[in-house]
């Protein structure tokens, strides 16, 4: 284990004092500090929120037979217990939130675990559920928008929390990709357990845990769809291998160091985060994915042709490869969702994929420069994430203090995926948060279910 010195544990306490004095003092709430740019750039350069409380032990142990409400609880204290700012007032209401309070899970009035802890929402009298699993640095709250759509399908909806997260970004340099495979297998099996008909989702590293799940495990007849967001295939960077090496040198920690002031998300990024991510991408890699099979479930996935985190070629490639006739006849209902440019598509595509491919229609979408990686899952009216959201993605200007805080402060920001030539050619560029598209997608996850329950 590296130092980590004297400043981070100083940074650490300050932290610590300064939530304490301002929620004693009852002036601030999540809200309010992602605005508060003097606040902003003090934590991005002092690490202020870097950092957990504590480095508590394994959430909960991944059994089988662990009931999903102890897994719950378990999960919400942990957040408790890690996150600096776990119990900092959040008054982000979204329409899961508000279920979350109908049924008696969460409190009217929430804090940020409340906010970001995984939860189940639970239909009466109910024997289908979909399971989401979350990507790298996030949280359940990837998925109140999402959560919706399947709920107002019929299903009830679970999520989980991978180790490492929900807590602050240095938890992530204390875990490894079979710590999130573990969390991910207990949740499907625990799922398979308590329901008749299960779909599985997963977001980007989540996704990449579920194939892997699906095409190495025994597999129960009750999984009946897979629904990839923004799959996590290979990295875009191409030198992510060597993130595991570079971790080793001592001091040298992290990628990133931003603020942290994402309630829901991390911003900071450590070398160890972007090599656990590797080693669960290696495990879906096209040379060893070739030789297993994938059940014979059908398969609806959601991706940017500009995404600048995963190689959206490397995605069309797993999807090509998954798409086997003969393993599986379910694949006449796969699906794709590409937001861009149709064209992105490789000639030798499976023909026989549904594909759609919508395009700008109305006003909030047309001075969109692209769909990012972290768009495709929430919507538009998002009180966070969405279109009138306090929180502004400005990671692309870490070493350049004026344009991040041009890219904080300005009141009519470029928005879109940060590619080399978006990022040339629109300064300051707010990286999306939101898919423009998500009433649409809404409506083809709903044909999508509807046609798998058919069958």
């Amino acid at each position: 284990m590296k130092i980590k010195g004297f400043f981070r544990s100083l940074s650490l306490v300050v932290a610590m004092i300064s939530s304490s004095m301002a929620l004693a003092a009852g002036n601030v709430n999540c809200l309010s500090q992602l605005t508060d740019l003097d606040f902003i750039i003090k934590s991005k350069n002092q690490g202020l929120l870097r950092f957990t409380k504590q480095q508590p032990a394994q959430i909960v142990s991944y059994q089988s037979n662990t009931d999903f409400d102890t897994y719950l609880d378990a999960a919400y204290q942990h957040i408790l217990l890690s996150n600096p700012r776990g119990n900092m007032p959040c008054p982000v209401l979204t329409a899961t939130y508000k279920q979350l309070i109908k049924q008696g899970s969460r409190p009217e009035a929430p804090s940020i675990a409340d906010i970001i802890a995984p939860f189940e929402l639970r239909q009466p009298n109910n024997d289908k559920a979909v399971l989401l699993v979350h990507g790298l640095t996030d949280s359940p709250f990837t998925f109140h928008d999402l959560a919706q759509v399947y709920y107002q399908q019929g299903y009830s909806v679970r999520t989980i929390l991978l180790p490492g997260h929900g807590t602050a970004a240095d938890s992530l340099q204390h875990i490894n990709a079979q710590q999130w495979q573990q969390a991910a297998n207990y949740a499907i099996k625990r799922t398979i357990m308590d329901y008749e008909s299960v779909v599985l989702g997963g977001y980007s590293t989540g996704a990449a845990l579920l194939v892997n799940y699906l095409t190495t495990q025994p597999v129960d007849d009750k999984i009946k769809a897979l629904m990839l967001f923004s799959p996590a295939s290979e990295p875009h960077n191409k030198n992510g291998w060597l993130a595991k090496w570079i971790d080793l040198i001592p001091f040298v920690d992290w990628v990133d160091e931003d603020a942290d002031i994402d309630f829901a998300k991390y911003e900071s990024f450590p070398w160890n985060a972007a090599a656990a991510a590797d080693d669960a991408m290696s495990t879906i890699e096209l040379t060893s994915l070739a030789k297993r099979k994938l059940p014979n479930i059908p398969v609806f996935s959601v991706l940017s042709d500009i995404d600048s985190t995963i190689d959206t070629q490397a995605t069309l490639a797993l999807l090509n490869t998954l798409h086997n006739k003969e393993d599986r006849p379910s694949t006449q209902f796969d699906t794709l969702v590409l937001y861009g440019d149709k064209h992105a598509i490789p000639a030798g595509f499976a023909s026989d994929y549904t594909i759609y491919n919508p395009q700008c229609s109305h006003h909030d979408c047309k001075d969109i420069r692209g769909i990012s990686h972290i768009a495709v899952v929430n919507a538009p009216t998002n009180p966070h994430y969405g279109l009138a959201g306090s929180y502004r993605n400005c990671g692309s200007y870490l070493d350049d203090e004026k344009l991040y805080n041009l890219c904080k402060t300005t009141k009519q920001p470029n928005v879109g995926e940060r590619t080399a030539a978006n990022l040339a050619q629109y300064k300051p560029l707010q990286r999306l948060t939101y898919n423009p598209y998500f009433h649409e997608l809404s409506r083809q996850i709903q044909q999508f279910l509807h046609v798998i329950e058919q069958q």
